[in-house]
């Protein structure tokens, strides 16, 4: 069969599985007989941030940033106003900055691949991404879409995996670091983001919100994000900016330490004194599988039944620093875990 053969072949079936999705679920379950996991490559960005096509409404397909730490799924105002999609209110967004209040809607379905997830809830942002070098990023995949999979982010290979049978979760070996999410009511936005215990040499025990849209850990402490007492320089978020230093320590992540790493300790009018928070990146390892389905995740699992690795990071260049200009490496791994 020759290769075009092929490529019509799977269209064709994602296109039939996909119809049968939307005459019989509301959200994405295993069926027998359809596909129960889907790995799409990443697309091309210099970037560490995971983006992938997605489609909206059956239009598209759009790039999207995947984030583990947004709870909504997030559209440019642009693609918003050009799929013609309905004000139905507002919806608080909340980053590590702070809050703010943007437009909401509901699409009837949201894509990846051939696995979607119908009646998403999404909000309006005037150009979601910071970074100038992600401008043709048209959204961000938040939570309420993530959710409904089980994900195995593989940053080595720039792929990202979809599971909604468990086929994956059974693949995989190595230490399940439980993930919990905030104790809110059922109608906060917030209660999806995935939250996980670690202790940092110099702070303490803290729990550190597991981030794929970040690119560096955050440390945050109680203060004014804009008359700070520190002296370092200003980060930009999704809805504001903080004052931040940079520091190199020691991280403790269940069995496993990671030794060296570059950190930023910012200033939060989002956090409470007392709060101990932060920012983990996926994109400092190699592999991070997430289970919504048992709620936790696997730092760089291996195959069953193969040799235990390291824990490996890709080290954070110091703030201000771009990202996207370095390729991406991999250094020499640090402690294993037992």
């Amino acid at each position: 069969m020759s290769i075009l053969a092929v490529m019509k072949s799977q269209s064709l079936f994602c296109a039939l599985f996909y119809e049968a999705v939307l005459q019989s679920f509301a959200a994405v379950p295993g069926s027998a007989g359809f596909p129960q996991t889907v790995t799409v490559s990443m697309r091309p960005y210099k970037g560490t941030r995971p983006v992938v096509a997605v489609k909206v409404n059956g239009a598209g397909p759009y790039d999207f940033m995947v984030d583990t730490g947004a709870s909504v799924t997030v559209l440019d105002t642009a693609l918003f106003n050009e799929l013609g999609l309905r004000a139905e209110g507002s919806s608080k967004v909340t980053s590590s900055a702070g809050a703010s209040t943007e437009v909401r809607s509901v699409a009837e379905e949201v894509t990846v691949d051939c696995l979607p997830v119908r009646n998403i809830r999404v909000v309006s942002m005037k150009s979601p991404m910071t970074d100038s070098d992600y401008r043709a990023v048209r959204g961000i995949l938040g939570e309420n879409f993530l959710r409904h999979f089980d994900i195995l982010i593989d940053n080595q290979h720039r792929k990202m995996t979809l599971d909604t049978g468990g086929g994956v979760a059974n693949s995989l070996a190595g230490e399940r670091l439980p993930i919990t999410f905030p104790p809110l009511s059922q109608g906060g936005e917030n209660r999806f983001r995935p939250m996980i215990s670690v202790t940092v040499k110099s702070y303490g025990p803290a729990r550190l919100l597991l981030d794929s849209g970040a690119a560096s850990l955050v440390l945050l402490q109680w203060g004014n994000p804009v008359k700070g007492l520190m002296d370092g320089m200003r980060v930009r978020t999704l809805n504001g900016s903080m004052l931040c230093e940079s520091s190199i320590d020691r991280l403790y992540l269940g069995k496993g330490t990671v030794r060296d790493l570059m950190m930023e300790t910012c200033q939060s009018a989002a956090v409470k004194p007392q709060d101990r928070k932060g920012i983990l990146p996926t994109a400092i390892f190699k592999q991070v599988f997430i289970s919504h389905t048992e709620s936790y995740v696997i730092i760089n699992p291996t195959k069953r039944f193969s040799v235990p690795r390291e824990i490996t990071v890709v080290t954070p260049l110091p703030l201000g620093e771009s990202m996207d200009s370095r390729p991406m490496n991999f250094p020499t791994p640090v402690s294993p875990l037992k």
